[in-house]
């Protein structure tokens, strides 16, 4: 059986003497795994979809449920992602974020999307890639049941204007007069932050500030869902 899918390359596993073994996020089946036969060597013609990043149409054929790619269409590399290392991680977090919250099989156009608009902003776009970054977590938390209330204190409804802290049980921000034990504070400057980048608004902030939002989005990921991403903690060094 042949099909056609739309997919994000999220990263590739040398298999034999020129092959890989490629998770590749779609459009249309969800995260899957694929054989790229040949693509490590010199002058292969599929050798672009064996890099992460990679946006491709491909040509999957399916044989005992076991899936090989016979040809592709790349539509973009994202390529100055690589010329930039704060990019680079910053695009690297998206990948692993994609395929560790994801499962195989799963589609969700909403998130591909998500992705795929990242990916652009961050390749050709102005914007800070932390700020854009942390903008895709928010985003994408949301769109996978982990979402994060910014706007206001979760609990009484209003301003969060001194003390604030985090219920990650609960997915909100409360303010000192409705905390509860076991929610930690964290600073104000960080929670205006994470505010402003939820409401679309780029402002500029200071390095440290922006370390302690990628901190704040690593401890709520690991404490809902267990996930650590290791390309975060390499932009977070980044940032000292």
């Amino acid at each position: 059986m042949n099909y056609k899918v739309n997919g994000i390359t999220l990263f590739g596993v040398n298999y034999r003497e020129s092959d890989k073994i490629l998770t590749i996020f779609t459009l249309e089946k969800g995260k899957i795994g694929a054989a790229a036969r040949g693509v490590r060597k010199a002058n292969a013609k599929m050798k672009q979809i064996a890099e992460p990043f990679c946006f491709s149409e491909a040509i999957i054929s399916e044989k005992s449920g076991r899936r090989t790619i016979t040809e592709i269409n790349s539509y973009d590399s994202f390529y100055p992602i690589r010329a930039d290392v704060n990019r680079y991680y910053a695009g690297a977090c998206a990948l692993e974020f994609t395929n560790a919250f994801l499962p195989e099989g799963l589609v969700s156009e909403g998130h591909f999307v998500l992705l795929a608009e990242f990916l652009k902003a961050l390749a050709y776009g102005s914007g800070n890639p932390v700020d854009l970054l942390v903008r895709f977590f928010y985003d994408a938390l949301n769109e996978n049941g982990f979402a994060l209330n910014l706007a206001f204190c979760g609990r009484c409804g209003n301003p969060i204007e001194n003390r604030v802290f985090l219920s990650s049980r609960e997915g909100v921000c409360v303010c000192e007069n409705c905390r509860k034990e076991g929610d930690g504070g964290f600073s104000l400057d960080t929670y205006k932050y994470l505010k402003r980048i939820s409401e679309g608004k780029n402002e500029e902030t200071d390095k440290k500030t922006r370390c302690n939002g990628l901190k704040f989005f690593g401890y709520y990921m690991e404490k809902v869902s267990g996930v650590a991403l290791k390309s975060l903690a390499d932009l977070v060094a980044l940032q000292r």
